[in-house]
């Protein structure tokens, strides 16, 4: 018996979301284990003696895996599906455990960002620099690793156009990777003495760690969620007693959690929203230098990130100013200093 049309368009729609599905595990699986590579690659480089020989070849396992899991999505075979649920094939179950194990190494590792958020420990542990450093240029690869996969899975369902818009997205990815590059090569050529000032800039670099690794739980979380069905507080990482408070403030689960990532309460966040600072970790980049809402505003209004605002504050410039310096091409208050004691000599 052949199928009417609207069978037909139910099917379709089936293959579409278990397409979506088993990109999301696939995409989120890449970058996760694309980060952890590069995280304990910079580990070697940067402590004398380390060998992460074991854990580059289980990373370069699993993306060899993670290679051919795209071959079955570019032929249309999805690795979930979701009318089979609970029924997992072994390449489901292995993607669902191999995301648990991305999960679970996430929040250890904000545990040790959170060891070495002080610049004492920083100035007097190599390990701990190491730590900061290397995974500074892992988030910086896991993000660009997903912008890629973005870009592939638009281009195959849904033309060159999505795909394009996720290609522009990758040029702000590369900037992070180049600025990762740079802060893991000036410590490495610094040795074990790396100084005062490098060590600050490196604390300054990585100050949004830990609340960035803890967004990427909560997307871990969500692609969790799209086999099971369910996101709720608790999946977001709000604690039970909190649940309630942050709801009442109008915050769905995955809101919440990125503004509770970020550092934030319910009505912290509202404060940051209504001055301009919708994305929460342009608020905490405001937050965490030392920012209130009515102090970041005009700086958000001339789109001035908040390590920006602290620099050019530092040195004498208010917002206004900022943006009429960086419109000509001077984006580093050190240079405008330049000029200044420059013109003094003349």
């Amino acid at each position: 018996m052949s199928m009417d049309s609207s069978e037909r368009a139910t099917t379709r729609s089936e293959a579409a979301r278990d397409l979506r599905l088993s990109h999301a595990f696939i995409n989120t699986i890449s970058g996760a284990y694309r980060g952890m590579w590069v995280f304990d690659s910079a580990f070697e480089e940067l402590v004398a003696g380390a060998d992460r020989s074991d854990e580059l070849a289980k990373s370069e396992r699993v993306l060899e895996t993670v290679d051919g899991w795209w071959g079955r999505l570019e032929t249309r075979r999805p690795l979930f599906r979701t009318h089979e649920r609970p029924v997992l094939e072994e390449d489901s179950s292995r993607a669902w455990r191999l995301l648990q194990v991305a999960e679970a190494r996430l929040r250890a590792l904000i545990g040790e960002l959170t060891d070495s958020s002080d610049l004492e420990t920083l100035l007097q542990e190599p390990v701990a620099r190491a730590i900061r450093a290397a995974a500074l240029r892992e988030n910086a690869h896991a993000q660009r690793e997903i912008v890629r996969g973005l870009a592939r899975f638009a281009d195959l369902v849904d033309g060159s156009r999505h795909g394009d818009r996720w290609r522009q997205r990758l040029l702000d990815c590369e900037r992070r990777v180049q600025d990762a590059e740079l802060v893991v090569g000036r410590l490495r050529r610094a040795g074990f003495e790396p100084g005062l000032r490098l060590v600050a800039e490196l604390l300054d670099a990585t100050l949004l760690l830990p609340a960035q690794v803890a967004q990427r739980i909560v997307d871990v979380s969500q692609v969790f969620s799209l086999y099971t069905g369910v996101f709720d507080y608790e999946d977001a990482g709000i604690p039970n007693a909190q649940t309630d408070i942050w709801a009442s403030a109008g915050f769905k689960p995955d809101m919440a959690g990125r503004w509770f990532a970020a550092g934030m309460t319910p009505r912290r966040a509202t404060a940051w929203i209504e001055v301009g600072a919708g994305d929460p970790l342009v608020a905490a980049d405001f937050l965490w230098r030392g920012f209130t809402p009515d102090e970041a505003e005009p700086w958000l209004h001339r789109y001035i990130s908040g390590r920006s605002a602290a620099e050019w504050s530092a040195a004498g410039c208010d917002a206004e100013d900022t943006r009429e310096w960086i419109t000509i091409g001077i984006h580093d208050p050190d240079r405008l200093a330049g000029m200044r004691s420059a013109e003094r000599m003349m």
